[in-house]
């Protein structure tokens, strides 16, 4: 697969450049820091041309943008930057549109005074409308991004967001995908009719994206360097929630597990809530989604194995295995939770997936 870098403008998703990137990292599914590095002396631009080019002293002005036979794969802001004079060598540095969100709130600034109270929606549409707000909503005009949020889904849930909360998009994605029955959600970069952006995407509650299978035993498996970590250390058995008030005025309810999910470890959760009701239902939600192991396997696909322009967050793998000291014998299923490549590494793709 040719990989190829583009930078373009964060709100009006123009490309800029189509530039060679000497190194670079990208990732989908978290939300951390990838770089790309760029020989500046053979891009013959100026340093004003570079300095607009890679929005220096603007930071999210710009996105990067890797594309796999000419298919976005990732779009990531750009932020940081870091210069070596002795090679000539950027380094820029990027990260998930979602970092965002926890930077913008559902008001401008001086509008804490509001309150959001809405109801008649499933927890997608209450994502759909956070995700209008904070990435699309004309609150000033360095707010709007290219995102296609669609449109809202009628349904029995109902969300408030006082302003005094101060509770960003971040916080209230999280209290969504928390809920019970709550949609995992994504951002999926595309180029269409010339210009960039992204779909936001809520899942029904999961992500999905076409199937693949592998066999891990094979003499020429697709599939390499395979590892399975299996996760305890958030296990818990109960949950202390605590809404609003102080002392023994303080809201307090909580959910706890029975005896045989095993040896009790308890946590508590913190809530800007004044309803006991919504305490003991979000605190049931936590421990549900904290209350067993999960196991994660991490692998290599070569790329001529899987079609990586179609691959997804959600998309589930299966994968079967005979003879192995810790893998039980046949297939099991998993959901991908993260993929990563490398321009150094054109030839495949890190896979992270969550065991079904």
């Amino acid at each position: 697969m040719l990989f190829t870098t583009a930078i373009w403008d964060a709100q009006s998703g123009e490309e800029l450049a189509v530039l060679p990137a000497k190194a670079g990292t990208w990732q989908r599914g978290r939300v951390i820091e990838q770089t790309h590095t760029f020989p500046l002396r053979s891009l013959g631009l100026t340093v004003d041309e570079a300095y607009v080019l890679f929005g220096k002293d603007r930071p999210r002005d710009r996105v990067l943008t890797v594309l796999g036979d000419s298919i976005p794969l990732y779009h990531g802001l750009v932020i940081d930057s870091e210069y070596e004079k002795a090679s000539g060598l950027l380094a820029v540095k990027h990260w998930d549109v979602r970092e965002l969100a926890a930077g913008r709130w559902l008001f401008g600034i001086g509008g804490s005074n509001q309150t959001f109270a809405w109801s008649g929606l499933s927890w997608r549409g209450m994502a759909r409308r956070v995700a209008r707000i904070i990435y699309t909503d004309p609150i000033s005009a360095a707010w709007p991004l290219p995102v296609n949020v669609g449109a809202e889904e009628a349904g029995g849930e109902s969300l408030t967001s006082e302003g005094y909360k101060f509770e960003n998009g971040e916080d209230l994605f999280t209290v969504i995908e928390e809920s019970p029955g709550g949609p995992d959600l994504d951002f999926q970069p595309y180029k269409r009719d010339g210009r960039y952006g992204w779909d936001f995407i809520a899942g029904n509650p999961y992500l999905a994206g076409p199937g693949y299978e592998f066999h891990a035993q094979a003499a020429k498996s697709g599939l390499t360097d395979l590892k399975v970590t299996t996760i305890g250390a958030q296990k818990i058995t109960g949950v202390h929630g605590i809404g609003e008030g102080s002392e023994w005025d303080m809201v307090r309810g909580g959910a706890a597990a029975p005896v045989s999910a095993g040896l009790a470890r308890d946590t508590k959760l913190t809530l800007k809530e004044a309803s006991l009701d919504v305490v003991n239902q979000r605190s049931a939600a936590y421990l549900a989604s904290r209350l067993n192991t999960y196991e994660q396997w991490a692998f290599n696909v070569r790329t001529d194995d899987i079609n990586l322009t179609q691959l997804r967050l959600g998309s589930v793998v299966r994968i079967e295995s005979r003879g192995d000291d810790w893998i039980r014998d046949g297939w099991s299923s998993h959901r991908v939770i993260a993929f990563s490549g490398d321009i150094a590494a054109p030839d495949s793709i890190a896979l992270t997936v969550e065991t079904i």
